[in-house]
């Protein structure tokens, strides 16, 4: 019997309740098989996450199942690392567990994607930020979402550590369809050690909330960073009465 589905419990050293502006919500994590490159997203959704929607709740896809599933994938292969990437992942912070920016190969596709100016204006501007206790503004400065980007993780399983996985570009408009073929408010997120970042949502969950507030919502990052080697790329978030 598939154990696959909506999880009542936290994942391991997350919080399954959040608090915001006096409402608790419940963020279940929606346990899945690994997706692989070019599956059917919609397919996906209606799986394993579908069948537990209820009036009320809104629905957190990973934007990586939407950059596998949608083909937004570089292959180690097209990767030609250079000096800059080198340099730059030096001061990379190191997080256990997670490769990051660490990576050669996964900042070169950042380079690739914000061009080399813009990159060495980022490495200054968020070096010169972090001295004066302001940390994070390389990510701010160089943007693109490059915070959104994963894969080439030595560890993972083929395909998985050959591809690197971008940010979609139409998140809002992938969002909106979700909306309308399974009728329930949705986000799409980057989760990373500590948070859930906003790549994109649909017309629905914007008309409720505003960015900041899905931010405080979901806080902690309640999809997990693989700490228990289960697979929880989607949330199912409700309010708790």
């Amino acid at each position: 019997m598939s154990n696959y589905g909506i999880k009542l419990e936290a994942n391991p050293n997350r919080e399954l309740i959040s608090e915001h502006k006096g409402v608790k919500y419940a963020r279940y994590p929606v346990e899945t098989p690994i997706v692989n490159i070019g599956d059917d997203l919609y397919k996906f959704i209606e799986d394993y996450a579908a069948p537990y929607f209820q009036e009320g709740d809104f629905f957190c896809i990973s934007s990586k199942i939407l950059s596998i599933t949608e083909k937004y994938v570089v292959h180690r292969s097209e990767i030609e690392i250079s000096p800059l990437a080198r340099l730059i992942v030096k001061f990379v912070k190191k997080w256990p567990n997670d490769y990051g920016y660490s990576l050669p190969e996964k900042m070169q596709v950042a380079i690739n994607i914000v061009g080399y100016p813009r990159m060495i204006l980022a490495l200054i501007g968020g070096t010169l930020m972090k001295f004066i206790g302001k940390p994070g503004y390389f990510y701010r400065i160089a943007g693109h979402n490059i915070n959104a980007i994963d894969g080439f993780i030595p560890t993972a399983m083929k395909p998985f550590n050959e591809y690197a996985f971008l940010p979609p570009t139409n998140a809002d408009e992938i969002a909106n369809k979700i909306e309308e073929k399974f009728n329930v408010p949705t986000a799409i997120v980057d989760g990373n050690n500590i948070d859930n970042n906003i790549i994109g949502y649909g017309t629905k969950l914007r008309e409720m909330f505003s960015v900041e507030d899905l931010m405080q919502i979901l806080k902690g990052n309640p999809q997990g960073q693989d700490d228990d080697g289960n697979i929880t790329p989607m949330l199912i978030v409700r309010k708790v009465v």
